[in-house]
């Protein structure tokens, strides 16, 4: 018989039996041993298979880092919320002062001619020119008042916030792990019983 075709644990006996896994020929007793040893090995992955699963379950358990994420979420809609609301009471403040203060400019004014029409009715000393000048500056002032009355002289400008990417203010991404920290990668079955047969004939 060939020698290539005796056993490649014992040398000896003739090897009847072949491993389409190593690729190697064994004995009978030799070929049970290393039927043997691969069994074990799928018995090792089985208790590994457990582990992962009791790990996997204790992950999907385990909520405290998705809700650590979600009140980290809901502390900056808080925040966010609130900053705007603090914006539009500032627009509001803005809106009031503007408008207050043409108001108030214009009422200056209208106690300015309320105190000069009271001087000349009391003196008698109007002329024509003062009625044409008093007539003209009520006319001007009833024109200033309807811009004010209709808050038509102020505007809102809203441009920044227009342009504001909503869905890139907050936004979650999952974290590249990097290669060091990767689970390195078994070898290959086939060759560990390779190198096992390979050693037994030196």
């Amino acid at each position: 018989m060939a020698s290539s075709n005796r056993c490649s644990i014992c040398g000896k006996r003739a090897g009847t039996c072949f491993c389409p896994g190593c690729k190697t020929y064994f004995c009978d007793d030799d070929f049970q041993s290393h039927r043997g040893i691969l069994l074990n090995e799928l018995d090792g992955l089985t208790i590994d298979r457990n582990d992962l699963q009791a790990k996997l379950n204790e992950a999907a358990s385990n909520k405290q880092p998705s809700e650590h994420l979600l009140a980290q979420i809901d502390e900056w809609q808080r925040t966010t919320i609130e900053k705007v609301k603090q914006a539009a009471e500032l627009a509001r403040q803005q809106v009031f002062k503007i408008a207050n203060s043409k108001r108030e400019e214009i009422t200056r004014q209208f106690q300015t001619l309320s105190q000069e029409l009271k001087e000349l009715r009391d003196t008698k000393g109007v002329v024509e020119q003062d009625l044409i000048r008093l007539k003209q500056e009520i006319h001007q002032l009833n024109e200033d008042l309807k811009p004010v009355a209709q808050s038509s002289t102020i505007e809102l400008n809203m441009e920044q916030s227009d342009k504001i990417v909503w869905q890139h203010m907050i936004y979650v991404e999952e974290k590249s792990v990097s290669a060091g920290n990767q689970p390195r990668q078994p070898k290959p079955m086939g060759e560990h019983f390779n190198r096992i047969c390979n050693e037994s004939f030196e």
